[in-house]
């Protein structure tokens, strides 16, 4: 198990066995959903990347996912990133491997991009947000923060537009009345919440759900690996380095239990099981 320690909460980890007894029975009759993993192939780099300051010049594999939250009383599924092309995965990283479109992977849900109605955007870096044209019956949620950041001059250095994605397209979803603006902390479906974390980037935002087992959290790129959450260090990449530190903090305190923490780009998760082609269940 991963040594993930979780900070005092009034979730279900910490709770007396009568109020886990109490809660356990709320929890069987709400909403409770599976996490499952797509992933669309990986690449190496440099691991200093992924944690900050730490482990340059060690290379680590970095898979790229986006995730399906599937609702186990047959609701409909919420999406959680759009993925990317291959054109603009090639275009930044010429020795990707093993890719897979998003069409590929939803098709084992019996799943197409047009037939996804929810979807929540964790943040504007391309690799999240570069193919938002695919769900064209989709209604996004994206924090306000994260927008109004990457319309701002902060923006326009090129070591930091370089990880953008499709803004001109989330411009256009947002006139069409089909992109949410989220502030802080929203719930999106019942048994579904987003959590304003900011430090990768000044609007990043977690997901945290409820599972059969209890409140899980997609940490998303607030940790890329698990180690930042054993260690408490950073992504590599991030804007403000304090926000990261406690989006950590956050990710912690909302789980309720380690291992219903789930990382966004860690490469241990490719040795889960694969349910499908690429595909993973998380929990």
């Amino acid at each position: 198990m991963r040594e993930i320690k979780t900070r005092p909460t009034c979730g279900l980890f910490h709770q007396s066995p009568t109020e886990r007894d109490n809660t356990e029975a709320s929890i069987l009759s709400e909403t409770t959903y599976n996490l499952y993993a797509l992933c669309q192939g990986s690449r190496v780099c440099d691991a200093s990347w992924l944690l900050y300051l730490s482990e340059s010049g060690r290379t680590r594999t970095l898979p790229y996912f986006f995730w399906v939250l599937m609702p186990e009383d047959g609701g409909k599924p919420i999406v959680v990133d759009t993925g990317f092309s291959e054109e603009s995965q090639k275009k930044r990283n010429p020795d990707y491997a093993d890719y897979r479109p998003q069409h590929e992977l939803l098709k084992n849900f019996d799943l197409k991009p047009s037939e996804v109605e929810t979807m929540i955007v964790s943040h504007l870096h391309w690799d999240h947000f570069a193919s938002p044209r695919l769900f064209t019956g989709a209604r996004f949620y994206l924090q306000k923060r994260e927008l109004d950041f990457w319309r701002s001059d902060a923006a326009e250095y090129h070591f930091i537009n370089h990880f953008l994605g499709d803004l001109e397209e989330a411009e256009k979803l947002l006139e069409a009345g089909r992109m949410e603006l989220v502030d802080g902390e929203a719930e999106i479906a019942d048994g579904v919440r987003v959590h304003w974390t900011g430090g990768h980037t000044p609007g990043h935002q977690i997901i945290r759900f409820r599972s059969a087992r209890g409140w899980a959290v997609l940490a998303v790129d607030a940790a890329y690996l698990y180690r930042s959450l054993e260690s408490m260090i950073p992504p590599g990449i991030h804007i403000h380095v304090d926000d990261a530190l406690r989006a950590l903090e956050t990710v912690k305190d909302l789980a309720d239990a380690p291992d219903l923490i789930f990382a966004g780009h860690d490469e241990t998760d490719l040795r889960r099981e694969e349910v499908y082609p690429g595909v993973r269940r998380f929990v």
